[in-house]
This record gives C-alpha cells, sequence and structure tokens, in this order.
C-alpha cells in the first residue's frame, strides 16, 4: 500500500482510503483546515509503514471510499490509531460480492476488458458526467495500467465471502444515489443493520460535490 501525504502541522488526521487504481491526485483539492490528510492507495499490498506515524495523532478521523472502506478494516484490524470517527463513502467491507458488494462479474469483466480505453469510460461512470470528466481529467491518478490491473486482481483474490468480523465500527455510511461503479442496492442491504445511512444526489465520485472534509465528517 502507498500513501501520500499532506501535512500542516496538526493535531488531527483525516486517514483516507482512496478507491481502486487510485492516487493521492484526485483529493488533494478537497479543502482539509485544521487536520493533516493521509491518502491510502493501491491496494496490491496491505501492508505498511505508516501504522505509527497515524498512532502519533490527538485524533483520527477515518474516511473510506469505494474499495478503501474493505481495504481500511484490513489494515486497521490490529491498529492502535486514536480512531475517533469512521466515515464510509460508495463502498462497503465486502467489496467484490454478488449481494453486498459489486458483482464478481463485473469485477472480472473490468480486470479482462482492461486497456486505456475501458479505464477511461470507467471514470467516466464514476464520476457521473462529460462535464465532471472533463473536470477530473485534471486530477486523474498517474499510475501504470499494468499495476491498477494487479491491483484489481489481488482485490478479486480476497475471500470476501469469509466469516470475519472488523473491529472497526464504522459511524455512517454515506451513499451515492447515482452510484454506477457500486450498486446502491448492495449498499443499502449491508449497511441497513450496521450503521446510520445518508443517501445523498450523487455518482460514485463524490469528491466534486463534497470539496470540504470537514463537510464529509
Amino acid at each position: 500500500m502507498q500513501t501520500h501525504w499532506q501535512i500542516n502541522g496538526q493535531r488531527k488526521l483525516i486517514l483516507f482510503f482512496s478507491g481502486w487504481a487510485m492516487d493521492g491526485n484526485p483529493t488533494t483539492h478537497i479543502e482539509s483546515h485544521d487536520a493533516d490528510v493521509c491518502t491510502c492507495f493501491d491496494y496490491r499490498s496491505l501492508e505498511t509503514n505508516d501504522l505509527e506515524k497515524w498512532q502519533l495523532y490527538d485524533e483520527v478521523i477515518l474516511v473510506g471510499w469505494s474499495t478503501g472502506v474493505w481495504a481500511a478494516e484490513q489494515v486497521l484490524v490490529d491498529s492502535n490509531s486514536p480512531i475517533t470517527r469512521a466515515i464510509a463513502i460508495n463502498g462497503t467491507s465486502t467489496t467484490a460480492h454478488d449481494e453486498t458488494g459489486i458483482p464478481r462479474a463485473i469485477f472480472q469483466g473490468t480486470y479482462d476488458n482492461l486497456n486505456p480505453q475501458t479505464m477511461q469510460k470507467f471514470q467516466r461512470r464514476m464520476v457521473g458526467s462529460a462535464a465532471a470528466m472533463k473536470e477530473f481529467s485534471a486530477i486523474a491518478p498517474k499510475r501504470d495500467l499494468d499495476e491498477q490491473k494487479e491491483e484489481l486482481a489481488a482485490i478479486l483474490a480476497f475471500d470476501f465471502h469469509a466469516n470475519t468480523t472488523s473491529k472497526l465500527k464504522w459511524n455512517k455510511a454515506i451513499i451515492g444515489k447515482n452510484d454506477a461503479i457500486f450498486p446502491v442496492e448492495n449498499q443499502l442491504r449491508y449497511w441497513k443493520s450496521r450503521t446510520e445511512i445518508v443517501e445523498m444526489e450523487m455518482p460514485h465520485y463524490p469528491f466534486f460535490e463534497m470539496k470540504d472534509w470537514m463537510v464529509i465528517i
């Protein structure tokens, strides 16, 4: 796993687990105010050297987006980081799952057909409109396609049907009503008995609507 830091010299940390194929670029425009921000991405491996850094903060607010919801649970399973609040956005802990995630056939099809053109189509569906896609192109991730495909393979290889219980408590799940990537009905099915649900008019990538971390948390 890789990380991208925005250091403002604060005692509060927003610990953000981003989605598949991302890097630090697509969320650097979000206003952070009185917090440092650590963006986690690239889930080919879930190992990190940043655990001790996170533990140095007085307050850690966790935000997981898309596959980042699942990744956060895996990385933080034994963490002593002082997490005071955890927000899930457009994702669940069972990322590749027919009933409570993205159907595995869709994941497999994305993997089998991944090329520069299909990645651009994926991003267009992710942001929700041609206008948003034009805006997103200025902050799009700068990662190698083969690397992104390896990451997708690693996610597919994980057993999302295993009976595992995470210690992580999500305080709220935000679900975009216009999410064209992560089925809304599957998100609702997963979260309905687990935490507070907030539905919003937004696509899978919500960070043109949410331009301030304080609004999100």
